[in-house]
């Protein structure tokens, strides 16, 4: 818990996002915070008054509309990877929530939680305190 407090756990995400990335590798540091919402009366999402946030993203596999990538986060704010991939005008394929821009899409009946978009929890890395050395978990190969 300590080292997830100071965040020393090492997390990496993997995503389907739209679009065609100009850039193989990129770093977003939209902040992240809450925003009107119809349904709940707010959700996070990107606006300069939130909290600073930090996502590292590195592009997989280039494919005709979409892209495969790699997402490491620094911070951990609420639907960090949708709101940072949509605010860079990548959207997450699927996600009935967040819009280019990395708002809730105009008229949307959406939560939070409701299914839809390609992100899965791919590694968790820490520091195992009684083994004394870098400990790394990884999810089966998911195909998207």
């Amino acid at each position: 818990m300590r080292q997830w407090s100071a965040g020393k756990v090492g997390k990496r995400y993997r995503a389907l996002a739209s679009g065609r990335p100009e850039r193989g590798e990129t770093t977003i540091s939209t902040p992240i915070g809450p925003v009107p919402h119809a349904l709940l009366g707010s959700v996070h999402a990107a606006t300069p008054k939130g909290k600073p946030s930090l996502s590292h993203v590195t592009v997989i596999e280039r494919r005709s509309d979409s892209f495969l990538c790699d997402v490491r986060i620094a911070t951990g704010r609420p639907h960090q990877i949708r709101i940072h991939l949509a605010s860079s005008g990548h959207p997450l394929v699927g996600d009935p929530l967040y819009g280019a821009g990395g708002l809730p899409l105009p008229d949307t009946r959406a939560l939070p939680g409701d299914p839809g978009y390609h992100l899965h929890a791919a590694e968790l890395s820490f520091h195992h305190p009684s083994a004394g050395r870098e400990l790394s978990s990884k999810a089966n190969r998911h195909r998207y």
